[in-house]
């Protein structure tokens, strides 16, 4: 799969999850908050592939 479709199904993925946990553990629903809990999930998704490309050459 190429890089941009993956980037795409993350980002999708990131924005879903951070409607879901804004929905059921904030009741205010504001855009900046599902904006900044999606790119901190996007971000956890990068560090933790990072962290398991490097784990798998050592």
């Amino acid at each position: 799969m190429s890089t941009p479709a993956i980037f795409i199904i993350r980002l999708v993925t990131s924005v879903l999850v951070a409607l879901f946990i804004s929905f059921f553990f904030f009741q205010e629903k504001s855009v900046v908050l599902v904006i900044g809990l999606a790119m901190a999930l996007l971000g956890l998704a990068y560090v933790f592939e990072y962290a398991r490309k490097r784990n798998k050459d050592d």
